[in-house]
């Protein structure tokens, strides 16, 4: 059936947390993700991906995926991905943009990235689909506030 997660499919898995600055700031690929077409996640894949982000001290997540890819949890986690992790316990924060483009961000976005990370505990774990795009512009301009001291 199209868009199903393959039985075989391989994604990524395993503790995959980029620590930015330690015990503060962490990156990561969203839960499921894997190269090549994007397919449905199904529930156990992304309790796989909470609990090693829980057992990597993950406090809250900021999600910066936007509607092209959150329907992607829809079949596994009728809730949504977002009420998911706040059910897991994380604190949550979705600055929603789509993949793929050019510049994802506006300038009140990256702001309202700065506002969530201020007041989300911490650690605080960053992430797009494959954690590297959109994931490193907001993370570099968390690092330019912490830089310039807000």
């Amino acid at each position: 059936m199209p868009g199903l997660f393959p039985a075989r499919a391989v994604f990524y898995s395993g503790s995959m947390v980029r620590w930015v600055k330690d015990g503060l700031l962490a990156t990561s690929f969203r839960p499921g993700y894997r190269t090549g077409a994007e397919y449905t996640v199904p529930r156990q894949v992304v309790e796989a991906w909470v609990a090693e982000k829980r057992a990597a001290g993950i406090a809250s997540i900021i999600c910066l995926l936007g509607q092209d890819q959150l329907p992607l949890y829809a079949r596994g986690l009728p809730q949504g991905l977002l009420a998911f992790y706040e059910e897991s316990g994380f604190g949550v924060a979705n600055i929603a943009a789509p993949d793929g483009m050019a510049e994802p961000f506006t300038p009140a976005q990256y702001e309202a990235a700065w506002a969530a990370f201020e007041a989300l505990p911490k650690p605080v774990l960053v992430h797009c689909s494959a954690g590297h795009d959109r994931t490193g512009r907001v993370v570099s301009y968390l690092l330019s506030r912490m830089q310039r001291g807000a």
